[in-house]
């Protein structure tokens, strides 16, 4: 009998018993002995031929016991046949679960092993991790130790160790940036000898290690606000975020081909000597509001791509050039002073400019500038001559009360969407005016300017 257990497991079998087969024959036997039976009692109705009838009900009554018997024989082996079939299609189901099995446990044991190894190898990169962590660490606090030196040598000694340091291990470059950029921060120990080439050696470090090549460090953040910087020669560096606010560069200093990607701030900084950005490229914008310039300073041939400020600038007496400079953005140099000879020469204003308030002590040329959108020039002083032969004002442009006391000179073209109200030159200079504009008495000393409308 087939019984099915639970939980879907295949199907169990049972033993048949032997009085089912018994049973089986003695059925053959009964339904034989009946068939003769009957036909016995036929063949006594038959008259004449009752023997021969007789004989045949006999003879049919031993068929179908022997059929029936057959039957049933062939019903057990059938049986046995089937019963053949899934004992060996159970076995192939054993052999296959114990290899799988077998498979299983060995992949366990695999497993298991890699794992092992696995915690073992990671157990030991822990282990050497920590030892170089803490052997870095000693030779980092060792090298910042040495920078509170009173002896150069020892301060320079620890200066490169931490450059070396930083440059084989990447996790602390910044770290190692943020203590020299601090040291530069830090008064000058004009009591300590050799101070200057110790901080000279720094600024190298710093700039060497900001310049494309192998040896650079991308990425790094300097914060030099109110730094005492000497000779400073940053040319072709490339600055990602940068801080120079209230800075004071001393010597000559050099920015020449920089670029600058991420914040750039020099507000409030003062350059006393010779101050060189030319060709510098401003990807961010620039903040020079309130800087100070005692000498010479260019940022000819320079892109600004963003807002440059240069508000409440102080420019010394000497040469100031912007000259071929390209401003994309605005440009503001509202309430600033220049002292000495200015050129904006052949430079291009591509959005608004703005110089209101500004003293202009010396001459100044926007010979061939071009100014692109709109121009404020407004409650502007030019103690000397002004040049804007060849310049472009394509967009409306205030003058209004601006003195030029040295002298202006226009192109004779007409200028359109100009505005000079309350402006006036200074009676003795040499003035030539865009066509279309009139001057008329003042007093003495003073003549207005102003469009003929």
């Amino acid at each position: 009998m087939e019984m099915r257990s639970d939980h879907g497991a295949e199907p169990s079998f049972r033993v048949m018993p032997w009085w089912l087969v018994l049973s089986g024959f003695v059925l053959a036997i009964v339904f034989g002995l009946a068939v003769t039976w009957w036909l016995w009692n036929i063949a006594d109705a038959g008259g004449p031929s009752r023997a021969a009838l007789r004989i045949d009900a006999i003879r049919t009554g031993l068929t179908v016991v022997a059929g029936t018997g057959g039957a049933v024989g062939l019903l057990l082996v059938g049986r046995r046949q089937w019963l053949n079939e899934r004992t060996q299609q159970h076995r192939e189901q054993v052999d296959a679960t114990n290899r799988a099995h077998q498979e299983r446990v060995q992949a366990h044991v695999e497993s298991t092993a890699a794992a092992e190894r696995a915690a073992r190898d990671r157990a030991m990169e822990i282990s050497e991790y920590d030892a170089t962590e803490r052997r870095v660490t000693d030779l980092f606090a060792k090298a910042v130790e040495h920078l509170g030196s009173d002896t150069a040598p020892v301060r320079l000694g620890g200066v490169y160790a931490l450059e070396r340091l930083a440059h084989n291990n990447e996790r602390y470059r910044h770290a190692t940036a943020d203590v020299l950029c601090a040291y530069l921060r830090m008064p000058v120990r004009r009591e300590v000898v050799d101070e200057d080439h110790v901080r000279l050696a720094i600024q190298r470090i710093v700039t060497r290690r900001i310049r494309s090549g192998p040896d650079s460090w991308p990425g790094l953040r300097l914060d030099l606000a109110d730094a005492q910087l000497h000779g400073l020669d940053a040319s072709g560096c490339d600055f990602n975020d940068v801080d120079f606010t209230g800075s004071t560069f001393s010597g000559v200093t050099i920015f020449d081909d920089c670029r600058f990607h991420g914040e750039a701030r020099f507000g409030g900084a003062t350059f006393l000597g010779e101050a060189s950005l030319k060709r510098t490229h401003w990807h961010v914008p620039a903040d020079f509001s309130g800087a100070a310039w005692q000498s010479t300073v260019s940022f000819a041939e320079s892109v600004f791509e963003q807002h440059a400020r240069f508000d409440n600038g102080r420019f010394g007496d000497q040469r100031i050039s912007f000259r071929e400079t390209t401003f994309r953005h605005t440009v503001t140099f509202d309430h600033s002073r220049f002292d000495g000879e200015t050129t904006f020469g052949r430079a291009g204003f591509e959005s608004n400019a703005s110089f209101e308030h500004v003293d202009f002590g010396d001459a100044v040329s926007f010979r061939g500038a071009v100014f692109g959108h709109i121009t404020m020039f407004r409650r502007s002083v030019f103690t000397g001559p002004v040049d804007f032969s060849g310049a472009r004002l394509e967009h409306s442009t205030a003058f209004d009360r601006v003195d030029f006391v040295g002298g202006v000179t226009f192109d004779p073209v007409p200028m359109e969407r100009a505005s000079a109200e309350r402006t006036r030159a200074d009676a003795r200079s040499i003035r030539q005016l865009p066509t279309g504009w009139v001057e008329y008495p003042l007093d003495d000393q003073w003549v207005g300017l102003r469009p003929n409308s």
